[in-house]
């Protein structure tokens, strides 16, 4: 009998209130304005920026216009455009025009991994095309006041939601400011992804970036379609209490490098991970995988069995139309927009991606009944995936098991992930 797992509204609201911080990679410090009166009119942002010579992460401005109907008009993060921040300072500039139906402009700083990033002398300017630029105050600008206090500037994205990002602590500076006395300084500490500890293994003519953590049996761990390793931050404190957890960036993604000379497919990414635990001298395995990471685990387990111990998945489909309408709608429109705008090829790895779920995978249920390990086939109620593919796969398969998680979208690794882990470390130990 298949086994499936019902999660009550009471429990579930335990696990939300236990979570006091987010864990992320990332973080943001946020200022937001009310344009409504500036509907259609020109305009660019700029601040000062430097970092510390450490690793490879990212610090950058966005700004983002929403709209009075909730919607999200311009959108720009630079930390999207490669830009070059070193440690001396330099002035980057964004610029957009605000749409029509507007009501709110953020600007804000955004960093990525681990380093300490530096933000000073923030502006804003607009115009209406009829006259000159005109600079718009912005309060606490080169962050001369103490931050807790000024309440103007908020971590996190605007639109009220406020976050507190555990990796990161947000605070002024004395060292070494563009203007004045002090600037912005983030600080991202243990961030994995970017690790003293992480290693590169060469398979299958690319690069590929890991880390490993914890002792004990194996637990291979692999995140979504745009992710890289940190989408499991919230995973790996807990699971390498008991496992080897070995995360990785799969090619094309984080740090592992790819051959742009062959088509960017699930296939060859279960070669490149079979070839990675050969490598290692992995014989046996469990796999936690998320959205795309989840679709691996299957095709992992359809084609090597004999490595495979047991599988959990959140978020996965097995052909593209197991995504809900609107989703596959929302890929096409976003993949022909990026090949219009392929400009220099800066869009050719988010195309590869858009295409990879648009066209991959192609199985059919019956497939997998030929899965012969424990499967735990999971989602968000509120997936992006069709519930009822989620429920059609863990039923085909021999010993699958279901978990639909409520009040949950396919970020339910990061949004509940208490809950998440619970349900996962049960299921690995045949509770």
């Amino acid at each position: 009998m298949k086994k499936i797992i019902l999660l009550s509204s009471l429990v579930l609201s335990f696990f939300v209130f236990a979570q006091k911080k987010k864990v992320s990679d990332w973080t943001s410090l946020v200022q937001s304005l009310n344009v409504e009166n500036k509907q259609n009119w020109k305009f660019r942002a700029s601040a000062k920026i430097r970092r510390d010579e450490r690793g490879d992460s990212q610090c950058a401005i966005w700004a983002r216009v929403d709209k009075l109907d909730n919607t999200v008009g311009f959108f720009e993060n630079q930390a999207y455009s490669n830009i070059n921040v070193t440690p001396e300072w330099k002035k980057f500039t964004i610029e957009g025009t605000i749409d029509s139906n507007a009501k709110t402009l953020n600007i804000g700083a955004y960093t990525k991994g681990n380093g300490d990033f530096y933000f000073d002398d923030f502006q804003l300017e607009v115009s209406s095309g009829k006259n000159k630029w005109i600079q718009v105050p912005l309060k606490n600008s080169g962050f001369e006041e103490d931050l807790a206090v000024d309440n103007i500037w908020s971590e996190g994205i605007g639109r009220n939601k406020i976050v507190n990002v555990k990796n990161f602590t947000i605070t002024t500076s004395e060292n070494k400011p563009f203007n004045g006395k002090k600037s912005l300084l983030i600080k991202g500490e243990n961030i994995i992804g970017s690790m003293p500890n992480g290693k590169f293994a060469d398979v299958n003519g690319i690069k590929m970036y890991y880390e490993t953590y914890g002792e004990g049996e194996p637990l291979l761990m692999l995140h979504g379609n745009g992710q890289s390793i940190s989408a499991f931050m919230n995973q790996v404190d807990d699971f390498s209490k008991k496992y080897k957890v070995i995360i990785v960036d799969c090619r094309e993604r984080g740090k592992s490098t790819y051959d742009k000379t062959k088509e960017l497919t699930f296939d060859i990414q279960v070669e490149d991970l079979k070839k990675f635990l050969d490598q290692q001298n992995i014989k046996k395995v469990k796999i936690l995988g998320w959205s795309d990471g989840g679709i691996l685990a299957i095709l992992m387990a359809l084609k090597y069995p004999d490595l495979i111990d047991k599988i959990a998945c959140s978020g996965a489909n097995i052909f593209p139309e197991g995504l809900k309408d609107d989703e596959i709608k929302d890929l096409k429109e976003t993949l022909a927009r990026l090949i219009k705008e392929n400009k220099d090829h800066k869009n050719d790895v988010y195309i590869d991606l858009y295409n990879l779920d648009l066209k991959y995978p192609n199985l059919k249920y019956e497939d997998l009944k030929a899965i012969q390990c424990p499967s735990l086939i999971m989602a968000g109620d509120k997936d992006v995936i069709k519930t009822e593919h989620t429920v059609k796969i863990a039923e085909s398969i021999p010993k699958g098991q279901l978990a639909i998680i409520p009040n949950s979208s396919h970020s339910v690794v990061v949004e509940k992930p208490e809950l998440f882990n619970s349900l996962v470390m049960d299921f690995f130990d045949d509770k």
